[in-house]
């Protein structure tokens, strides 16, 4: 009841716009409606659809913003077959109100034939309004799902969330399964850029399911799909459950698979998979594999990433990875948190220079690390004991949506970090004792990057001098377990980030 007040409400607000731009008389003569009634509407009466159904053929109003507030107040300002949509749109309501008017418990009587034609000529011009109106939303919905494309491209996310809204409102009104999947792909796209990762997998979901073959069990569409899942699953560092679905993958797509574009794409997320899960050497390789036949965006991402783990196998100095490939924001994220690892402030200097540099390609958008390295530069050089709160408070304002979970162990493993660095070690003993609570908190799915567990652990090496209880004890010998297999994993800049700590 109180939605049905407030919907009235908002519909009055929009009415007493149209009569101070008109008068209350040429409201009435427009519509048919008496002065009085149109004056007993505006100060509050229940205003009734018929009224609402004379405004938008008397006086040219936008239905859609009459009732919702969506688009412009009149049609003339509408495209045309925007405006035509509006029409087809009012007379689908007229028809479903003809039906609803029908009681079936009438059928019982005297008048039920009468009734039943009735009932059948309403839905017939139901099911024609539906056609027509699914035929003119058609070129409609592609155009704005082509602008809504553009924006993504361009990362211009607002203008791409305002676009979203509005193809949303078309795809209930156009039944077109390609557009369909488009619309739900580029959605997908959507959340994945605002780093929205369950509403990212939600859409990935549907969109996979709608993609099965009806012939084969399993095609490059599907394929493609599944993959995006799966890099849903990774973003959530659900990695344990990505592993075993991007195998299910590879298996269904059998060799035949290894002929299709999407493979290659597929290869790039397992290799990833591999590089979370303490595969580096098989990850490099099937990395090297996929880059040739990647374009576009997977490509400068893949180029990126590869960069990133030649450099934790030392086999590319820092220098080195900055200097080759193309400037791009992933490859920034990689370097900031590579020379973060290191604790060298001239590194970390260079990486920051590196993510400002003029035109830089935006993949990904700002990490926390290019919010990170400017505080750990300071505490390097000049500490403060407020640094790591000052870091949590900018990292939550900037990024509000980061990761829930890990995310949060991530921060708390920085802000002990630089705790540590600035020589605060009774309160980074207090942070380094919060951020294991939230790893042993985890459940067996989830598994942060590898350097976020090795800052975690480094610090807890550093701190954990000389272990009183077994908490402690356990902590360290955990911590010196991952670094042994780790680094003899291949994951060599472990073994530099520790160089004269301990």
């Amino acid at each position: 009841m109180q939605k049905q007040e407030d919907e009235n409400e908002a519909i009055r607000e929009r009415l007493v716009r149209l009569v101070n731009e008109r008068s209350q008389s040429e409201v009435a003569r427009k519509t048919g409606t008496q002065v009085a009634a149109v004056n007993r509407y505006v100060h509050g009466a229940r205003i009734p659809a018929g009224f609402c159904t004379a405004l938008v053929r008397g006086l040219g109003v936008n239905p859609s913003w009459l009732l919702n507030g969506e688009g412009s107040a009149y049609l003339a300002d509408v495209p045309e077959r925007t405006a035509q949509l509006g029409g087809n749109l009012l007379e689908l309501v007229e028809a479903m109100s003809a039906v609803s008017r029908m009681l079936l418990g009438t059928l019982a009587g005297k008048r039920h034939l009468t009734v039943l034609r009735e009932l059948n000529d309403a839905l017939l011009a139901h099911e024609r309004l539906r056609a027509d109106l699914n035929e003119k939303t058609r070129p409609v919905f592609e155009r704005l799902l082509n602008d809504f494309d553009a924006a993504l491209n361009k990362l211009d996310l607002d203008h791409a969330g305002e676009l979203r809204k509005a193809a949303e409102q078309l795809s209930r009104l156009c039944d077109d399964e390609e557009l369909t999947r488009h619309f739900l792909r580029a959605s997908a796209f959507h959340d994945f850029q605002l780093k929205r990762p369950e509403r990212f997998l939600k859409s990935q979901r549907k969109l996979f399911l709608r993609s099965l073959p009806d012939g084969a069990l399993f095609d490059e569409t599907a394929c493609d799909e599944a993959r995006r899942i799966v890099v849903a699953l990774v973003q959530m560092n659900r990695i344990g459950e990505a592993r075993r679905v991007c195998m299910a993958v590879r298996a269904l797509a059998g060799k035949r698979g290894r002929q299709w574009d999407a493979w290659a794409r597929l290869q790039n997320t397992w290799s990833v998979i591999q590089l979370e899960t303490g595969r580096l050497r098989p990850a490099i390789a099937a990395m090297q594999q996929a880059i040739p036949r990647l374009e576009g965006m997977y490509r400068k991402v893949s180029e990126a990433t590869l960069v990133k783990m030649l450099m934790w196998s030392n086999v590319l100095t820092f220098d080195d990875a900055l200097s080759i490939g193309e400037t791009t924001d992933p490859k920034a994220e990689h370097l900031l948190q590579y020379a973060c690892w290191r604790l060298d402030a001239s590194m970390v200097e260079r990486a920051i220079s590196y993510a400002r540099t003029p035109g830089i390609v935006q993949v990904w958008g700002p990490g926390v690390f290019h919010i990170y390295s400017g505080y750990l530069l300071k505490q390097l050089k000049r500490p403060a004991r407020d640094m790591a709160d000052d870091f949590a408070r900018e990292q939550k304002a900037r990024m509000p949506d980061f990761e829930p979970g890990i995310g949060d162990f991530v921060v708390a493993c920085l802000r002990c970090e630089l705790l540590r660095v600035g020589k605060f070690a009774t309160d980074a003993r207090a942070v380094l004792r919060e951020a294991e609570a939230m790893r042993q908190a985890f459940h067996g799915e989830l598994l942060p990057g590898p350097l976020d567990l090795a800052t975690h652990y480094r610090n807890a090496l550093v701190l954990i001098d000389n272990p009183r209880v077994a908490a402690d004890r356990t902590l360290k010998q955990r911590a010196q377990g991952y670094f042994n297999r780790r680094i003899k994993a291949g994951y060599l800049c472990l073994q530099d980030g520790m160089a004269g700590l301990i």
